[in-house]
C-alpha cells in the first residue's frame, strides 16, 4: 500500500511518527512536490486541505484520504464518493488530539483573564509588580460552543477549576447535563447562550452551518466584560465584526489558535492588539497530540490494508441514507 503524507509540515514533524509506519511504502511530500507525487498515492494522509475534482482527478490511484486530525472541511465528499475514496478523520478525543488543544484554551483563557499583554509590559519594560488586575476563572461563566470530543475535553478541565459552564450544540443530547453542564442550548439559540458569559469558547467543525456563525450581533452579545476564545476553525467567525467589536468595547478581547488565512501575516495588526492573545495553531502540536493521532492512522492504514472497514469514516450525506441538514 502507497501511504503519501502531504504537507511540509510532515516533512517537519516526520522524525517524531515515520517509524510507526515501517512495513508501508511510505512518501512525504513538501507542498510543492504533491502534484508530482500525487499519482503514486493509494492512500493520502493530509492535513486540512482543498481536495476538490481538479485535485483528485490527478489522484489516479487513489483509494483512501486519511485526514491528519478532525477536520474535513475542505474534502469534497461528493466528489470522493462518486470516485469510490473512503474518507476518514481521527477521533479527537482519547487521541491526545482534543487534549490538547483544551490545554490551549485553557492557556488563551487564562491569558486574557491575567491580562498578560499588560504584565509582560509592567516586568520587561516600567518595572512594576502588583499589577494588572486580572479575573479569577473561578466561579466565571464559560458558553462552550460544540460539544463533540474537544467541546467534552475543555468542558472537564474548566469545571475542575470551577467554573459555571453553558452548552451550546447542533443536537441536544441527555448526557450533556451528566457532564456537569447547566444548561444546554442548540445552536440557533447561541445568542441567548452567551447572554452573561464571562468566556466564549469555540470548539466545532466548520461546515455550511456553521461558518461565521459567531457575529457582531453574537459579540455583542457576549459583551463589554466578555472574551473570544478560538481554537476551532477561523472561519466560524466574521472577522470584520471581531475587529469592530474589539475597536467600540463590544467585548473585552479575543484569543486565538486558529485564523482566516494560515499561516496568518505576521504583521496583521489584529495581533498586535494588547487585548488580543494568539498562539500559531501549536493546539495540537504536542508530543501526545501527534503520537496518538498516528498510532490512530496507523491502525486505521492496517484495516483498510486488510480489508477490513477503516474506523470514522466521514460520509457524504446520501451515502447514509440523509438529507444534509
Amino acid at each position: 500500500m502507497k501511504v503519501l503524507f502531504a504537507g511540509s509540515a510532515f516533512d517537519r514533524i516526520k522524525g517524531s511518527f515515520l517509524s510507526l509506519f515501517d512495513g508501508m511504502e511510505v512518501r512525504v511530500a513538501r507542498d510543492n512536490e504533491i502534484d508530482e507525487a500525487l499519482p503514486w498515492a493509494e492512500v493520502l494522509v493530509t492535513a486540512p486541505r482543498a481536495l476538490d475534482e481538479e485535485f483528485l482527478a490527478r489522484a489516479v490511484s487513489l483509494k483512501l484520504v486519511q485526514q491528519w486530525g478532525t477536520g474535513i472541511e475542505g474534502v469534497d465528499l461528493k466528489a470522493c464518493s462518486k470516485r469510490g475514496i473512503t474518507v476518514c478523520n481521527v477521533p479527537s478525543r482519547g487521541t491526545g488530539n482534543a487534549e490538547s488543544v483544551a490545554e490551549i484554551a485553557l492557556l488563551l483563557m487564562l491569558l486574557l483573564a491575567r491580562r498578560f499583554p499588560r504584565a509582560q509590559e509592567n516586568l520587561l519594560k516600567i518595572g512594576r509588580v502588583h499589577a494588572p488586575k486580572g479575573i479569577a476563572l473561578w466561579k466565571r461563566k464559560a458558553c462552550v460552543v460544540g460539544l463533540g470530543g474537544l467541546g467534552q475535553c475543555i468542558t472537564e478541565r474548566l469545571l475542575c477549576l470551577g467554573m459555571e459552564i453553558v452548552g451550546v450544540n447542533r443536537t441536544v443530547r441527555p448526557e450533556f447535563r451528566a457532564w456537569g453542564i447547566q444548561t444546554v442550548h442548540p445552536l440557533e439559540e447561541l445568542e441567548k447562550a452567551v447572554a452573561g458569559a464571562d468566556f466564549l469558547v469555540l470548539a466545532l467543525p466548520l461546515n455550511e452551518d456553521t461558518a461565521h456563525i459567531v457575529d457582531r450581533k453574537i459579540l455583542r452579545a457576549l459583551g463589554p466584560k466578555g472574551y473570544l476564545v478560538n481554537v476551532a476553525r477561523g472561519g466560524l467567525v466574521v472577522r470584520e465584526d471581531l475587529e469592530a467589536a474589539l475597536d467600540e468595547g463590544e467585548i473585552a478581547g479575543a484569543g486565538l489558535d486558529v485564523f482566516w488565512i494560515e499561516p496568518p501575516d505576521p504583521n496583521d495588526p489584529l495581533l498586535r492588539r494588547s487585548n488580543v492573545v494568539a498562539t500559531p495553531h501549536i493546539g495540537g502540536v504536542t508530543d501526545e497530540g501527534l503520537q496518538g493521532v498516528a498510532r490512530f492512522i496507523k491502525n486505521n492504514l492496517e484495516r483498510f490494508a486488510r480489508g477490513e472497514a477503516p474506523l470514522s469514516q466521514v460520509r457524504f450525506p446520501s451515502e447514509r441514507g440523509e438529507k444534509r441538514s
